[in-house]
């Protein structure tokens, strides 16, 4: 037998807390002679499976009714229902504490975080000691930036000898030059990569010709093939994020960034760019887009969690408008262009598939490369040329 007192100890509850079981009807106790409460073991049993059940998320009452044999399965499926959610939670959040400790992946999150504040998700980069340019790197490419070093070693080893850093043909380059309404004197290449475009620019105009980047590598290829080629005089090469451009004396004639406007975004590109142009200037900028409407679970999966800023031709074309620009013209870069990038691109990494087994560069560009395979007339590229009045 047990008086309150020691029946409270047993179970680690206080006494007043016995005293509101007993006010409702969950416990009760017999009384002595001289009027004090005594319980039973079969009482301890009781309160001890009593707070099995509340550790289980219910409340007294439910406890009640489990007590008394009146299970309510429905309620407890709901309670199972919504213990399972906040276990996931929880789960999420000790992910994200141990991955922000570096003890872990932080790819989900840094996704997540892209898709609905890029623009917080690039400045908090940068106070962990990101340069913007690695910041959009770490948003674009290697999505964590614990692993962000390794990543971005095996993906340049896989890139570093490739021609095209994106869908592009040499005839898309000229077809939209035609379609800029005067001879530039001076263009700003944004993101020139290995340079293709820009040598393309360059034997097609007498521009002076500025190419940009911040990949080290890539330039240094660029500045090869000037060399080679015998332009040197009037193609510069420069180390320079998009993201922090200045305004120059003299605004450019035409901007031209073919495949790399969407690593600070498309409207942000829009917006930041227009004061780099004279009045009548050009920006020409290609895009990957939608065809259809209503594409396969499967790739909308995946670019939603490549490029979840992706839309349809009418929507850029309304965004460009709304930055200001009048739209010159646009098309579509066909499937000449995704098979001048991808088929090289997946012979590189069939020739380093032994050297990168088992890397997450490895996987990410196979799947990449399984969509290419079935996104014909689904997912291309778009040429945007635009002019600021």
């Amino acid at each position: 037998m047990y008086q309150i007192s020691k029946l409270a100890e047993s179970v680690g509850l206080s006494r007043a807390t016995l005293l509101y079981y007993e006010k409702l009807g969950l416990l009760r106790a017999a009384r002595q002679a001289n009027g004090y409460r005594v319980y039973t073991d079969v009482d301890r049993q009781r309160l001890s499976l009593m707070q099995q059940l509340q550790a289980g998320g219910l409340s007294l009452q439910e406890c009640r009714a489990c007590l008394d044999g009146k299970l309510d399965r429905e309620m407890l499926g709901q309670r199972l229902d919504t213990l399972e959610r906040e276990i996931a939670a929880k789960t999420r959040s000790r992910d994200l504490l141990a991955a922000l400790l570096g003890r872990g992946s932080l790819k989900d999150w840094h996704e997540e975080v892209e898709r609905v504040a890029p623009d917080l998700h690039r400045a908090w980069l940068m106070t962990q000691g990101f340069s913007s340019a690695e910041a959009a790197r770490v948003a674009w490419l290697s999505k964590d930036m614990n692993a962000h070093d390794d990543y971005m070693a095996g993906f340049m080893e896989v890139f570093s000898r490739l021609d095209r850093w994106g869908p592009a043909t040499e005839a898309a380059t000229r077809r939209a030059l035609v379609m800029v309404p005067f001879a530039p004197q001076t263009i700003l290449e944004i993101g020139c990569g290995p340079g293709m475009a820009t040598m393309t620019l360059a034997d097609a105009t007498a521009a002076r010709i500025v190419a940009t980047d911040t990949d080290a590598g890539a330039l240094d290829r660029l500045t090869g093939r000037i060399a080679a080629q015998g332009v040197g005089d009037r193609v510069e090469v420069h180390n320079m994020d998009m993201a922090q451009l200045p305004v120059p004396d003299d605004p450019w004639d035409v901007i031209w960034a073919e495949g790399s406007a969407y690593i600070i975004g498309i409207e942000r590109a829009l917006r930041d760019w227009r004061p780099l142009l004279r009045p009548g200037g050009v920006l020409v900028f290609s895009e990957m887009v939608w065809r259809i409407n209503d594409p396969s679970d499967e790739l909308r999966a995946f670019w939603a969690s490549e490029y979840p800023a992706m839309t349809r031709v009418p929507v850029r074309l309304a965004q460009a408008k709304r930055a200001g620009y009048r739209v010159i013209g646009h098309f579509d870069m066909g499937r000449e262009a995704m098979d001048t990038y991808y088929r090289p691109l997946e012979a590189r990494v069939a020739e380093m598939e032994e050297r990168l087994t088992g890397s997450r560069v490895l996987n990410d560009l196979r799947a990449e490369l399984a969509t290419y395979h079935t996104c014909d007339g689904i997912v291309s590229f778009e040429m945007f040329v635009l002019q600021k009045p």
